[in-house]
């Protein structure tokens, strides 16, 4: 069984971790007014490593008439996602874009006009995180658009440290508000579980971006950041 497939972890994660994370309604502001710009014309989208699927049907109240197409490979957070699939003919795939060809089991859309991705392909080794930006791009239509909200490394250690702390007092004040009243150390132990820290495989933004306009993305840029994390992306 993987780390999201453990029920405990998964469902402190989904109902938990989300509701703290910083900027959190900024970066689903500033996904708007991206979009709104860029005006891609959305009749399809995917949501890469989708968890509970947060990205896809935030998209859904921007594009009511688009077909969503929800991947990642927890059969759980698959499940979570189409409990919140309502009035919507959306298309739920248990598939790991870790693996080659893994765009092969995405069945009734070949293109698309959006792709998203939110915090789950810093878990890829970078190398995969490669081919995959390749991937992303040979799936979108002309002109579409593809957003990563993600988990970036920091330049210094002490940038690092800043990253810490700043969510460190989030899962503080959460914990505070739903009552459940917990002290800094065990807010730390859960922030720095070890079966979670390993699989985070980092790399800067500035990277990545560059990664992007060598694939051939246009538009490429970091929309907002703070610390370790960022909104990156382009068109095609």
């Amino acid at each position: 069984m993987n780390y999201w497939d453990n029920k405990e972890k998964l469902f402190k994660y989904i109902d938990g971790v989300r509701q703290y994370f910083p900027l959190a309604q900024e970066q689903l502001d500033t996904i708007a007014r991206i979009l709104n710009k860029f005006d891609p014309p959305v009749r399809n989208f995917l949501d890469l490593g989708c968890g509970d699927g947060f990205l896809g049907h935030f998209l859904y109240r921007l594009y009511p008439d688009a077909h969503g197409v929800f991947l990642d490979f927890s059969n759980e957070m698959i499940n979570k996602a189409k409990r919140k699939d309502a009035g919507h003919s959306s298309e739920f795939i248990v598939g790991d874009f870790g693996q080659p060809q893994w765009f092969k089991s995405i069945n009734t859309v070949k293109k698309f006009d959006l792709v998203v991705s939110g915090f789950s392909i810093h878990h890829i080794e970078n190398d995969k995180k490669k081919i995959l930006y390749e991937h992303i791009y040979d799936l979108l239509n002309p002109d579409g658009v593809f957003l990563n909200l993600e988990h970036v490394s920091s330049s210094t250690h002490v940038v690092e440290e800043m990253f810490n702390d700043m969510f460190l007092d989030g899962m503080s004040e959460y914990q505070k508000s739903i009552g459940d009243i917990k002290t800094r150390e065990e807010v730390e132990s859960i922030y720095y579980d070890p079966d979670h820290k390993k699989m985070n495989i980092l790399e800067s933004v500035e990277a990545q971006c560059n990664w992007l306009r060598d694939i051939g993305f246009s538009n490429v840029d970091c929309y907002l950041k703070i610390f370790e994390l960022a909104l990156f992306g382009g068109t095609k």
